[in-house]
This record gives structure tokens, sequence and C-alpha cells, in this order.
């Protein structure tokens, strides 16, 4: 004798306890509810199902024939039309509307604070370009960094007006401290032009981008210092010939690919080996390399 037994949990929190009897040999079927009989049948030995109701759910017990076995499925019916699964269905409607307007509302509101972001920036950016369009001079500023802890750094600069020393807000920064606008790392001292307000001093501009003639020079004596410490062995006087003609070839990206030549690119995808390989083999490099740097090559 097969013997099935489920739980339905009523509105109320009432646990009915749903039974099933049913006998292989003689196929002769019983359906319970509680103490209460809801179903008989008899020579039940194909797949059948039995539908009745719990308080107001509409439920199904099917019996299904799969080769020598018998097996039995408890389920409540959410789609036929009855008064129960009209009123879910009106009330899944009614959360689903809910949660459309919540999540409208939502949207609207981070949608606002992307834009009041947005807009507090642009306003700020615009602010310092209006105030340096309206009358602004150039001079020449100097890298502040304080490092931090987890490979973090304080940014600044500072310039002098008169008699006066303009220190600018810091900006926050990751290692390594390289900037978009300029391949090379910033150390403590670099030297870049800086735009300021006549009117207003402390409103400025680093131009990171267009660093000193003597911070020009300062980067190519880190490029030569780095490339001497990986080629220990390169002929006297080739390492500042090599740096020359790099720097004339393609500026401070040249600069860069040689102060990074033992970097992966992992690292740094912009200046690593593999750029310093394609400066080293390109053709015009190596035409302007042999004939500024030839001589320095030892004598065969």
């Amino acid at each position: 004798m097969n013997h099935y037994t489920w739980t339905y949990i009523g509105d109320a929190g009432r646990n009915y306890r749903v039974g099933l009897l049913h006998s292989p040999k003689s196929g002769h079927l019983l359906i319970y509810i509680g103490s209460k009989i809801v179903q008989i049948d008899f020579k039940v030995f194909d797949s059948k199902a039995y539908t009745f109701f719990i308080e107001e759910e509409l439920v199904h017990i099917n019996l299904e024939r799969r080769g020598g076995e018998m097996y039995f499925t408890f389920n409540i019916d959410k789609k036929t039309d009855t008064p129960r699964n009209r009123f879910r269905q009106a009330l899944e409607r009614k959360y689903f509307y809910h949660s459309l307007i919540f999540l409208a509302v939502l949207g609207l509101l981070v949608a606002g604070v992307v834009i009041w972001g947005e807009n507090a920036k642009k306003s700020e950016t615009q602010r310092v370009e209006e105030m340096l369009a309206k009358g602004s001079q150039e001079t020449v500023g100097r890298v502040l960094i304080k490092r931090l802890d987890k490979g973090q750094a304080e940014i600044s600069y500072q310039f002098i007006v008169g008699t006066k020393t303009i220190t600018a807000v810091s900006m926050l920064q990751s290692e390594p401290l390289i900037l978009l606008v300029n391949p090379m790392p910033l150390e403590p001292g670099d030297e870049f032009r800086v735009r300021y307000s006549t009117q207003k001093p402390h409103v400025n501009r680093m131009l990171f981008s267009e660093p000193t003639p003597r911070q020009v020079e300062a980067y190519k004596q880190r490029a030569a210092a780095k490339h001497d410490q990986l080629n220990p062995n390169a002929p006297p006087g080739m390492t500042p010939c090599f740096v020359q003609t790099a720097f004339e070839h393609d500026s401070l990206r040249a600069l860069a690919d040689i102060y990074f030549q033992a970097t992966k690119p992992g690292y740094n995808l912009e200046h690593n080996l593999e750029t310093y390989a394609k400066l080293t083999t390109n053709k015009g490099f190596l035409t302007k390399m042999e004939a500024q740097c030839g001589h320095l090559k030892p004598q065969q």
C-alpha cells in the first residue's frame, strides 16, 4: 500500500494534512484531509488527476504512470479562474504596479543625484575656465606629493604670485603617479606651467602637459638613469645620445618608453616593455640612432 502525505497551510496559519492511500495490486485509492475522506476511487492503474478545494484554494493530486511505477504529486492551482485566483492576481498586479512606481521613483532619484553631481563638477570646471578667460597669467608651479597608506598619495602644487605663495587644493591619486596628459611619473619638485586668474590667483590650473624646459631635462636624466640601471654594459656616452635621439623622435612618450622598458603591460598599458621594443625597432628611430650615435659604437 502506497501512502503519501502533504501539509497545506491555510490563510490563518491552520495546517491541513492531506493524505493519499493507493494499492498497487487492487488500484483502490483514497484521499483524505485530516480525518475527512474527500475522494474514493477504484482500480486506478493509469495516470489520473483529482481536484478539490481546501478552504478557497483549488488543489490537484496527480497520479502519473511511468513504466511500472506510479508517481504522486500535490499542486496548488494558481491559474484556473477561481475567486481565490482572481484575488491573488489582483494583489499581484497591485504589488507589481507599486514595484514599478518604486523603481521609477528610485530611478529618478538616482538620475537626479548623478545629474546634480555632473552639473556640480561641470559648473566648477566652467567657473575656473570663465575666471581664467577673463584675465590670466602663467608662471611656474612645483608639484607637492604626500604619500599615504594603501598605495595612495595626495598631489598638490605651489606657485608664487608677487610675494604670496599659492597652494592648490590636493587631489587624491593611486600609485603609480602617472597622469593621462603626461606619461612620465610625477616626483616632488617637478615643474609645470600654471595658469592663474589675475583677479583671484587661488583660481588656477596646473598644465601638466606643459613641463618647463628644466623639467624636460630632468625627465631625460631620469630616463637615462633607468636605462643605465637596466643596461649596465652600454658603451660609454651611448645612453645620453640614445635618450636625446628618442626624445627628438617621439618627445616625452619615447622617454616614458625608456623609463618603463622593464614594466609589464598589466602595470602600465601605455608605456612598457612592448612599447620599448617597438621604439627600438622603429626604422625611423634606428636611422636617427645610426646618424647621431653610430660613432659611439665599439669599433670592431
